[in-house]
This record gives structure tokens, C-alpha cells and sequence, in this order.
């Protein structure tokens, strides 16, 4: 008798609390990283530069940020910096598989759409907290991913420890 086939391991959702936690700490981060280049443009334009080439760098580097930052880091390690610190990972729907490339960008694009539609920004990240079944916000349903905590695996057991060697007594002692 053969013994039944187990499918994979079943996923644990991503808590919500975590999941506004990851937003924040990726807003900050995207703010911070654009202050800097802003304050780095503000340097060079001052003391030097007569050209706009430091605004169209900084325009480049802002579109780097908007199209590699999220949706590379989704694609090739499950989630942005937030969520992978807050122990998330973003998975398709469907199989529970990695998103690719495409899918990423496309729920990243869907993400920031609804930034910019002033009732939308705010009911985006906040409908992970009244969808009871999946938690997902609305730039998840648009392409079909969902959040779940990532696997944690157990620590290795310590090995035993090795038996006492036998004490054995000298000859005629």
C-alpha cells in the first residue's frame, strides 16, 4: 500500500497589523532614499553645475526606484524590505508559487495607481483588514497574490550527547 501523496505545506496569512507595519517601514525607507538623492542633487547643482543633468539623474533614479525596488525584490525574494523584516512573503494566489517579474510590477503599478485616487489610497491598504477570508488589499486582487508569513524553519535539534565512556578499572586494582 502506497502511502497518499501530501501536497504542500499549508500557509499561515499574513498578519495585518505586520503587513501596515511593512508599508510604513517601505514608505519610510522610499522617502529617505528620494531625500537623499534630492539633498545630493541640491549639492551638486549648487556648487557647480550649470547644466540639468542632476535633475534628469535624479528623475532616472527615481524611475529606477519606482520600477526595481518593489517589484524586483517581490519577484526575486518574495517581498520589499518591510515585508521580508516583518517575516512576510508575497506568493500567486493560485499555487502559493513566487510572482513573477511581470506580475510584481503589475501589482506594484496597481498599488500606486490607487495612491494617486484620493479615496482609493486609503481603502487599498486597509482592505487586507475587512477581507476575513484572504486578508488581501486591493492591489492584491487585482492580480491574484496573497501575503503569508514566511516559513520559518525549526532550528536543528542539538545532537545527543555522546554516552559516558565505560569506566573500566585497571587490572588488579
Amino acid at each position: 500500500m502506497t502511502p497518499a501523496p501530501q501536497g504542500p505545506a499549508p500557509r499561515i496569512l499574513g498578519n495585518r497589523g505586520l503587513r501596515l507595519l511593512a508599508l510604513l517601514i517601505d514608505v519610510v525607507l522610499v522617502f529617505v532614499a528620494l531625500f537623499l538623492l534630492t539633498m545630493g542633487v541640491g549639492l551638486v547643482v549648487t556648487f557647480g553645475s550649470t547644466d540639468n543633468s542632476p535633475f534628469y539623474l535624479s528623475v532616472l533614479v527615481a524611475l529606477a526606484l519606482l520600477f526595481l525596488y518593489s517589484p524586483l525584490l517581490t519577484a526575486r525574494c518574495g517581498g520589499t524590505l518591510g515585508k521580508l523584516l516583518c517575516g512576510l512573503s508575497v506568493v500567486r494566489l493560485a499555487d502559493g508559487s513566487p510572482l513573477s517579474y511581470g506580475t510584481a510590477l503589475g501589482r506594484h503599478l496597481a498599488h500606486l495607481g490607487m495612491w494617486l485616487v484620493p479615496v482609493l489610497c486609503l481603502l487599498d491598504p486597509l482592505a487586507c483588514c475587512w477581507d476575513r477570508t484572504l486578508r488581501q488589499c486591493l492591489h492584491d486582487k487585482v492580480v491574484g497574490s496573497v501575503v503569508i508569513r514566511r516559513s520559518m524553519r525549526p532550528a536543528p535539534a542539538p545532537a545527543p550527547a555522546p554516552a559516558p565512556a565505560p569506566v573500566t578499572r585497571p587490572a588488579g586494582s
